[in-house]
This record gives structure tokens, sequence and C-alpha cells, in this order.
């Protein structure tokens, strides 16, 4: 007599586990883009910005966008068959410094230092984690993070700046995108950013004129994000 193995129920177990696993992510990512608002003013160096929280309706949006953003953004990082768990809680961390400097650019169109300087060090103290970069792959797409932002910032300052162009914290978010990434999927990721933002600066033009300003940040960390999610595209 044959023996049946419960194949079918143990793979439905599975599946269940894995969405119930994702939906925890989702949560947690909500969780910190529903907190991490209220309190980014504290990074900011500028002491006018960083005793003046968000309020009102710009700190309900902002609230809406990072929990939207990290919630997704943890639920794929997590998602089966992407990365090991330690990997894969790596991209998540990537992805939630993204989520927060993309928060902080659209309050004060600030990028800074008190986090981005500390995630370059952890990002290069962890080069070696990824299982599909080497750790020369990742020093080398730092090097070109630093090449990429030099060039388009300096770009930006011969055509006179403006507030449409990549300015010096755009740069350092170029930089840290680099040492996350490696090479050469920056660049893929550089070229997206550029091309999400391009879009906004197109119509910040017709709406606004010359004169229009906006923030460039998170265009940028959305092209991080989805090359260190989607492999793929890098």
């Amino acid at each position: 007599m044959a023996i049946r193995l419960p194949i079918a129920p143990a793979l439905g177990i599975v599946t269940a586990m894995d969405a119930l696993w994702m939906a925890g992510a989702a949560a947690v990512g909500a969780g910190f883009g529903w907190v991490f608002p209220g309190v980014q003013h504290v990074l900011y160096s500028e002491p006018q910005y960083r005793t003046q929280a968000a309020a009102g309706r710009k700190l309900l949006g902002l609230r809406l966008f990072a929990m939207s953003a990290a919630a997704v953004s943890l639920a794929l990082a997590l998602r089966p068959d992407f990365y090991e768990a330690g990997p894969a809680l790596l991209t998540a961390a990537c992805l939630l410094v993204l989520v927060a400097l993309s928060s902080t650019d659209f309050d004060r169109r600030r990028i800074p230092n008190t986090l981005t300087y500390p995630a370059f060090a952890v990002a290069l103290a962890l080069c070696w984690a990824w299982p599909d970069r080497t750790v020369g792959e990742m020093l080398l797409g730092a090097g070109a993070g630093v090449v990429a932002a030099m060039a388009l910032v300096g770009f930006g300052v011969l055509l006179g700046g403006g507030g449409l162009g990549l300015g010096i914290g755009d740069g350092k978010l170029i930089i840290l995108m680099g040492a996350m990434i490696g090479w050469p999927g920056v660049f893929p990721a550089v070229v997206y950013g550029i091309l999400l933002g391009g879009l906004v600066a197109v119509v910040m033009l017709v709406r606004h004129g010359r004169g229009a300003t906006f923030s460039y940040g998170p265009y940028l960390a959305a092209g991080a994000a989805l090359a260190l999610l989607f492999p793929s595209l890098r």
C-alpha cells in the first residue's frame, strides 16, 4: 500500500509562514515609518531645524510616505527565495536608511551627516556579507560613487546650480549608494534615480518655471532600492 505524504498541506504551511513573515516585516517597516518622522529633526546640524519637529499635515504626510515605503521595502527584502537571513536583514537595514534620508530630504531638503556617515562606515564594514558581490566589488562601488557624485554635482555647479539640480547632500547619498550596492550596480541605480527625479523636474518646470525647487534625494534612494531589491536590474 502506497504511503501518501502530506506534501500539499506542508507546502501550504510554508507558503502561509512566508506570507506571515513578510507581513511581520511590513508591520515593522510601518512602525518605523510612523515613528521616525516625528524624531528626525534631532539629526539636523542646523539649530533652527534641530529644535523644530515636523507637525500637522506635514508630519502626517511624512509619516504616510515613510510608512508605505518602509513597509513595502521590508516585505520585499524578506521575501522567500531572495537572500538568506543575514543578507536579507542587511538589505532591510539599507532600505530603512534610504527611507529615513528620503524623509529628511522631503522635510528640510537635508541629507544629514549624522546618518549618512555612520551608514557609510557600517556599509563598508559589512561589505563582506553579500553573497553575490565580492569585497572588491563593494569597495570599487564606493569609489565609483565618489566619482559619480563629483561629476554630477560638479556638472550642476557648472550649469549654475538651481533648485532642480543635484546638491552636495545628493552627492553624499550617491557615495552611500555605491557602498551599499557595489560595482557595477551603483551606476544603474544612479541612472534610475536620475530618470525618476527628471520626470518630477519636468513637471516642476512646467508648473512653476525655472525657479522651482524639489528634493532629488528620494528619487536617488528609489533607484538604490530597485538595485538592492532586484539584482537583475543592476
